[in-house]
């Protein structure tokens, strides 16, 4: 058994030399993408631990491989405070890498630590629940999410198939929830399991009544028969779920108070099919997973908005973290075999356009972009008199699912939260 690969805060013994034959392998930028996250702070120790806090930082800074040289400047230049002796030590360990562990290798060998150690965990926890020191399985099923991407299990491949009526199927079977704006479906087919769409404008623009009016207002994907879960951490659910009974049944607020029955008979044709969390019960994409693992099978997931979602690891800047955010997003979407559509926000530079790209999204770079299958900005136009004229503009920068790009005028109905051609 070899301890301490896994981050469960044991630290290796000092006989043990597994950690710094393995250390090199982190300097390949792929491999340590791969599998940091099944490193803890204390598996390195001492001028180990130094030279594995400089490749974190260096990979999430440069996302390319290192050269021993290249580490050992930086470790001298972040740490210049080093004594002879711990430069001594920290050049025995570097000098001596020989690339002696090939990648694959490395890799089984932390896989196989890696879940040899959770079953120890797992089995200690389950210890627990029989005396009673721990009430629910909880924290076993935490513990399993978060160290899933770490195991690789199952026979299955993942080959597709290559059947020709597979091959070519139409849009409704490959995207069968469609926007219900006329000129929006002109320009995207509809979304379907797997994809990511992601909409994005300015503050007070209106994403939120975007993402109520598509999902629940009349011919809405609830209206489709869709089972949709929102993610509401822009406001609060119960808010967000007044708005979409109102889009539905076209009631304004002070009307479904005094016309409850109208309300409630529209309503009940869909309320079956719609489903919200408050962002303060998910804040993590892994908390998001174990809801739709739980309480789905859903057809859609709307996140307003995805950039306040935290994910597991340490990141040194703002946009690597978006960027690992939407990839699992997407994996999600894969996953589960389910449409996700994230609210963002766009940057200071698209105040007043009516045509907003995709690298007008804020705090990116390219990364939440590259994720996305349907990019669409919502453009405002800036008036004289300042004064909102409800014209929206949708302008699908980015489709990789048919159709094409452009741009179409819709009008907004606020108090209704609802958009129309």
């Amino acid at each position: 058994m070899m301890p301490n690969i896994v981050p469960f805060n044991e630290s290796p013994k000092p006989e043990d030399s597994v950690a710094n034959m393995l250390l090199e392998l982190f300097f390949n930028f792929k491999f340590w993408r791969d599998h940091n996250h099944m490193i803890s702070e204390d598996y390195f120790e001492k001028e180990s631990k130094k030279i594995f806090d400089v490749v974190n930082m260096s990979h999430t800074k440069y996302e390319r491989d290192l050269t021993v040289a290249e580490v050992e400047a930086l470790i001298f230049a972040e740490n210049p405070m080093l004594t002879g002796s711990q430069r001594a030590a920290i050049l025995d360990i570097t000098r001596r890498m020989k690339g002696d562990i090939q990648v694959d290798v490395g890799s089984d060998i932390l896989q196989a630590a890696f879940r040899e150690q959770l079953g120890d965990t797992i089995a200690n926890l389950g210890l627990q629940l029989m005396e009673g020191k721990i009430k629910d399985l909880s924290p076993i099923q935490e513990l399993l999410e978060k160290y899933e991407d770490g195991i690789e299990v199952g026979d299955d491949l993942g080959f597709i198939s290559n059947e020709w009526d597979d091959m070519f199927k139409s849009n409704k079977e490959n995207y069968p929830w469609t926007w219900n704006l006329s000129q929006l479906h002109m320009l995207c087919p509809g979304i379907g399991p797997g994809t990511l769409t992601t909409v994005f404008a300015l503050v007070e623009t209106g994403k939120s009544a975007f993402a109520v009016s598509t999902a629940f207002s009349p011919r809405g994907f609830a209206d489709q028969g869709a089972k949709v879960l929102m993610v509401c951490n822009e406001e609060i659910a119960e808010r967000t779920m007044d708005r979409a009974g109102s889009a539905y049944s076209a009631l304004e607020t002070d009307d479904v108070v005094n016309d409850r029955l109208k309300g409630r008979v529209s309503w009940d044709g869909i309320k079956d099919n719609i489903f919200m969390v408050n962002g303060d019960q998910c804040e993590t994409m892994e908390r998001l997973n174990y809801i739709i693992t739980k309480g789905g099978p859903f057809d859609i997931v709307i996140i307003d908005q995805l950039d306040k979602m935290q994910v597991r690891g340490t990141f040194t800047r703002d946009d690597l973290r978006l960027s690992q955010v939407y990839i699992k997003a997407r994996t999600l979407a894969k996953k589960h075999n389910l449409a996700v559509i994230a609210i963002s926000q766009a940057g200071a530079e698209a105040d007043g356009r009516t045509s907003l790209r995709f690298t007008q999204m804020a705090n990116s770079k390219i990364g939440k972009a590259a994720e996305a299958d349907v990019i669409i900005g919502i453009g405002k136009e800036n008036t004289e008199t300042q004064d909102d004229n409800f014209l929206r503009y949708l302008h699908v920068s980015k489709n990789k699912l048919g159709g094409s790009h452009g741009r179409a005028t819709v009008r907004i109905e606020p108090k209704i939260s609802r958009y129309v051609d």
